[in-house]
C-alpha cells in the first residue's frame, strides 16, 4: 500500500458526514478506481490506477493521483457547478516510467441522487528525471549522454474525467 493512502484514511473519521463515491476515472493515460469522500464545501480523493494507451492497460506498475476540490460559487458538492482542487500525482502520463507532479486544477461536475460526472483540466509541473531514471542504463554511458537525456520542471496540462456513484 502506498504511503499517500495513509493522510486519507485518517480523514475519514472528521468527515462522518461525508458521501462516499466510488467510480472510474481517466486523467492522462491513467486509468483506474476513484475514491472519493466528498463533504459539504470540499472533498478528498484517491485515484489508483493503471497506464492505459493504444497497446492496452499496462498492469506492471500501479499508479496513484490524489486530490482535494473545493466547489465554487459558494456551492455544495452535492450540487452541479464548478470547483477548484489540488493534485499530486503521476502526472507524467508516461507507460515505461513514473513522473511526479502537483497541479492546480479548476472542474466542472453533474450530481444526480445516485451519481456524478466530472470534468477538469489541470496545470501542473513534473519532477525532474535523471537520465538513469527512465532510460537503459547504456545510453546513460558517458556525462554528455546523461546531460542530455536528463528530464528538468517541466509544466504540463492534465485532462481528466470521472464518473462515479454516490451512496
Amino acid at each position: 500500500m502506498r504511503l499517500w493512502l495513509l493522510p486519507l484514511f485518517l480523514l475519514l473519521p472528521l468527515s462522518a458526514s461525508a458521501d462516499t463515491l466510488i467510480g472510474l476515472g481517466y486523467l492522462n493515460g491513467l486509468t483506474g478506481l476513484n475514491l472519493e469522500w466528498a463533504g459539504k464545501r470540499n472533498s478528498f480523493y484517491g485515484m489508483p490506477a493503471y497506464y492505459l494507451d493504444s497497446g492496452g492497460l499496462d498492469t506492471e506498475e500501479l499508479r496513484w493521483v490524489a486530490g482535494w476540490r473545493h466547489k465554487l460559487e459558494r456551492g455544495k458538492m452535492a450540487e452541479k457547478g464548478f470547483y477548484s482542487g489540488v493534485l499530486v500525482g503521476d502526472l507524467g502520463g508516461e507507460r515505461h516510467y513514473e513522473r511526479l507532479g502537483v497541479g492546480l486544477e479548476l472542474g466542472h461536475q453533474w450530481v444526480t441522487p445516485y451519481s456524478r460526472w466530472t470534468v477538469s483540466a489541470a496545470m501542473g509541473a513534473m519532477e525532474p528525471l535523471d537520465c538513469e531514471d527512465y532510460h537503459r542504463a547504456s545510453r546513460c554511458d558517458t556525462p554528455e549522454e546523461r546531460d542530455q537525456y536528463d528530464l528538468d520542471v517541466e509544466p504540463t496540462v492534465v485532462l481528466g474525467v470521472s464518473f462515479s456513484l454516490r451512496r
